[in-house]
């Protein structure tokens, strides 16, 4: 379980890194670049395979950037060998990278220097170079949060691992890349919507980034690993135990959840509910439903997949 751990760990890293003051408000300018779109006029804001594809081979590029960089730091912590004082010390610095998120106080990780083509990529290759560029210039902007990855990576002293790692925190800041080139009218209207979070983004990741570094300097993952492991069992105790609860806590939850979205838009003081949420809710409503009547049991489902992963992993 510490390595499932360990990827959800990295593949939330690489969502917070999407969301961050350096990528997130340049998205709709890059989007409409690769796609040969312009940012004003929604008729023609609209999404098309070339814009798909480029953005798919612009997120390889920066994910070949950050893997190969997991390779060469993972093979220098092999070299110098497992120690408490390795683990100490890069604990430290994941510490003072989220610090610095929060208090500003190392000045070069506010520069990044990405490059800047006059010209818009026509071939899917020079998406992928174009990448590449943009990935790293934007080590050091993004410098705190993956560095703690790449600790995280590099702590395994196994190659396989730390290119796994790494994939997968470029799969979670890539991802949400690829659902804005799918969804490009949607997505540029509501990232500008999400620019006034950015600084709430920006302090969770600061205290994410403190935690993680406490973790890997006191090596707490296998504490951690354990307390997943017992809870995780007496779970699936629990389900198997054939209790009217389990079928019914997901039922009522489902149900809540079916509330939620008409509650924030009578929150916000509008008279008739759009049609997607009605159809959010309506999606809630009938899996409480289906839940309650036995046809679906997400609960037995994630008790199989939870025995699955103790199996085989």
């Amino acid at each position: 379980m510490t390595s499932e751990l360990n990827l959800f760990i990295a593949f939330g890293a690489g969502l917070l890194s999407f969301l961050s003051p350096c990528i997130l408000p340049i998205i709709p300018s890059y989007l409409c670049f690769i796609g040969g779109v312009s940012l004003t006029g929604d008729s023609e804001r609209k999404t098309s395979p070339h814009v798909v594809l480029g953005t798919l081979f612009f997120v390889l590029g920066f994910s070949t950037v950050f893997i190969a960089m997991s390779v060469i730091l993972s093979q220098m912590m092999l070299f110098v060998g497992g120690s408490r004082i390795i683990d100490i010390i890069a604990g430290l610095i994941v510490i003072a990278m989220g610090l610095h998120i929060l208090f500003n106080f190392i000045g070069f990780l506010n520069y990044d220097k990405r490059v800047h083509p006059q010209k818009r990529p026509e071939h899917p290759l020079a998406c992928f170079l174009v990448g590449m560029a943009f990935g790293a210039g934007w080590t050091p902007c993004i410098g705190p949060i993956l560095t703690g990855i790449l600790f995280l990576a590099g702590q395994s002293e196994e190659l396989f691992k730390a290119i796994v790692y790494l994939g997968v925190y470029s799969l979670g800041l890539g991802l949400p890349f690829m659902l804005c080139a799918v969804f490009l009218q949607y997505a540029l209207k509501q990232i500008v919507k999400m620019k006034r979070l950015i600084p709430v983004i920006h302090k969770i990741s600061g205290i994410f980034l403190i935690l993680l570094g406490l973790l890997i300097m006191f090596g707490r993952f296998q504490v951690l690993n354990i307390a997943i492991q017992r809870y995780s069992n007496m779970f699936v105790a629990w389900v198997r135990g054939e209790s009217a609860l389990v079928r019914l806590i997901p039922a009522v939850l489902f149900c809540l959840c079916s509330l939620l979205p008409l509650l924030a838009h009578w929150l916000g003081h509008k008279k008739r509910p759009s049609a997607r949420l009605i159809v959010i809710s309506g999606v809630f409503l009938a899996l409480g439903i289906l839940q309650i009547s036995g046809l679906i049991q997400t609960t037995q489902l994630l008790a199989d997949w939870i025995v699955y992963q103790q199996n085989y992993s």
